[in-house]
């Protein structure tokens, strides 16, 4: 018949129901418009393409010829197959009052067994579809195929011009959203519930990293299957609360969108995480440690200690980059748990929401690590421990001063500190275990000789020795970023002597920092001694990232004094 259908441009296959399915990533990539098919071929290609799928019906001169032919037949007759292939001809059996026996199959599995219940019952003669008729045979009965002529192919290609002309239009406006979608810095995906990207646009994709014959999210962002199916469960992600990946660098927002089908589909909103600073909470799950700190050999203090030892719920509170986070995956996390970090920065009831919807679902496989609890009013760190009681998965505070502090000084609610009380761990700063420094060193020259390419076997005493002198004020932080340059300005097996103007450097920058000059500050003072104080209060509460606790102990007084002069 392609005589006849000039106007289409078409490429016949043969193939019978599952027989098909591995040519399917072909059809997509040779940039078919559509698929024309027959039974339970065509119900089969509409579940594993995205392209219109037309079905070739069995039309009503079909119906007639067949059963005029079926009722010559004197042994007994059964109709096996697909329902849109054989409804038609029941339909039409029982307006001409004919008793045909008929089983409905909805998967190619079921032939056999329905061919074989037939032959039990005495059936002779088979009507069917394609893979029912090739079967019977092997059964000891005879079949008889149900065809469609001319007239339902005609149809099917009248049909599929229609559809054509419709999907081009809306093509055409695809094409303009696609275009318009390409020149945002903010990325875009649709995905569905298995993963797979439908929709990205390069900014999505820069974001990810992820390769543009890459169709599949889960395989590069395992745990963002566990995104979707939160979203799938009711969870809020919009500029309040938002999923940060710290080693991806991205922050997500996104949503489920609403379909007919089963299949669920969601869309996918992607930004640098550095534009999430605005977000009232944070979350992301971590399955074990990553890059950001590679595996760490934990030789001293809490380090030492064995998993059984600690009981959940608990707090963990010290210096920022004093391993905090990196504490909890080490002594409390295993390959069959989850980590779900939530960093609350606002109060807001919205977000406050959602983030009591988020713990609501979490499991026994799962640990919640919250920091900044204190940043919640304390009516709301009240329902906050409330709701964890009643959650499956363990909790882990963590806290950048003593809570025993806070608590005094109201910044946490009692009920929330009960929750915890039991087990509460002080982590050290590295300048207090300096034992444990060239256990840290080692392991970053690992992890970073394989980030750059490098084959340094070591570091060289006279190295070592100025790195044990530093006062690490950031921790490990700081030592990691030490590490990557040490790292990146070597090209021999040792890193040598040569790299500590970069360490050097780095000391008269904070010492520099952390000088009251008023040449460096801008301090002025030419104004009353009120006035001088409070500037200098501002000035080192600057220095000390805003840290009142660390302002208040480098100035010699308490916190409540810190705060009533900077009220006064």
């Amino acid at each position: 018949m392609k005589a006849d259908l000039e106007e289409f441009d078409i490429t016949v296959i043969q193939g019978d129901l599952s027989e098909v399915l591995p040519q399917i990533d072909s059809f997509h990539l040779q940039g078919y418009d559509l698929i024309i098919s027959r039974g339970g071929t065509a119900t089969l290609l509409s579940k594993h393409s995205y392209l219109p799928v037309i079905d070739i019906q069995v039309s009503g001169f079909d119906i007639l010829r067949m059963l005029t032919l079926v009722k010559g037949f004197q042994a007994p007759v059964e109709m096996i197959g697909f329902r849109n292939v054989i409804e038609g001809i029941i339909s039409g059996s029982n307006l001409m009052d004919m008793d045909i026996s008929y089983t409905v199959i909805h998967h190619q599995d079921e032939v056999d067994q329905a061919l074989q219940a037939a032959k039990s019952k005495g059936v002779k003669v088979i009507v069917g579809d394609n893979i029912t008729v090739k079967k019977a045979t092997g059964h000891g009965m005879q079949g008889v195929l149900i065809t469609s002529g001319p007239e339902s192919v005609k149809a099917a290609f009248t049909q599929a011009k229609q559809i054509y002309k419709i999907s081009q239009t809306y093509k055409v406006k695809n094409q303009a959203f696609e275009t318009l979608l390409s020149t945002m810095e903010t990325g875009y995906a649709i995905v569905d519930q298995e993963g797979t990207v439908k929709y990205a646009n390069q900014a999505f994709r820069d974001l990810l990293k992820l390769k543009e014959s890459q169709s599949n999210l889960f395989r590069s962002y395992p745990y963002l299957q566990k995104l979707l199916v939160n979203l799938g469960q009711g969870i809020t992600l919009d500029h309040q609360m938002m999923m940060v990946d710290q080693e991806g660098q991205f922050a997500l927002t996104g949503d489920e969108i609403p379909m007919e089908s089963d299949l669920k589909v969601y869309y996918l909103k992607a930004r640098p995480a550095a534009q999430a600073a605005d977000a009232d909470i944070h979350f992301g799950y971590s399955a074990g440690l990553n890059h950001t700190f590679p595996p760490l050999i934990m030789t001293q203090a809490v380090y030492s200690k064995e998993k059984a030892s600690y009981t959940l719920p608990m707090a963990v509170y010290g210096e920022e980059g004093a391993g905090r986070r990196l504490f909890v995956l080490g002594s409390l996390m295993d390959h069959s748990k989850t980590m779900v970090e939530i960093k609350i920065f606002k109060s807001a009831e919205a977000s406050f929401r959602a983030l009591l919807a988020l713990i609501s679902i979490c499991n026994e496989d799962q640990i919640l690590y919250i920091s900044g609890a204190e940043n919640l009013t304390l009516t709301a760190q009240e329902e906050f421990a409330i709701a964890l009681e009643k959650v499956a998965a363990k909790t882990v505070f963590s806290f950048l001063e003593d809570p025993v502090f806070m608590l005094e000084q109201t910044q946490i609610d009692k009920k929330l500190y009960n929750f915890f009380k039991k087990q509460i761990v002080y982590i050290a700063p590295l300048h207090e275990r300096r034992e444990d420094l060239e256990e840290y060193i080692r392991a970053f020259l690992i992890s970073f000789n394989e980030k750059y390419g490098k084959q340094i076997v070591g570091v060289r005493p006279e190295v070592i020795e100025a790195l044990h002198d530093h006062s690490w004020a950031n921790n490990l932080f700081e030592l990691k970023d030490v590490m990557e340059q040490f790292v990146q300005h070597t090209s021999s097996e040792y890193i040598d002597t040569n790299v500590l103007p970069i360490l050097y450097g780095l000391q008269q920058n904070q010492k520099n920092k952390g000088s009251l000059d008023p040449e460096l500050t801008g301090l002025n003072l030419n104004q009353t001694l009120d006035h001088i104080e409070k500037d200098i209060i501002q000035i080192v509460l600057e220095q000390e990232g805003m840290n009142q606790s660390h302002a208040a102990n480098r100035l010699g007084i308490n916190r409540s004094t810190l705060w009533r002069k900077l009220k006064g």
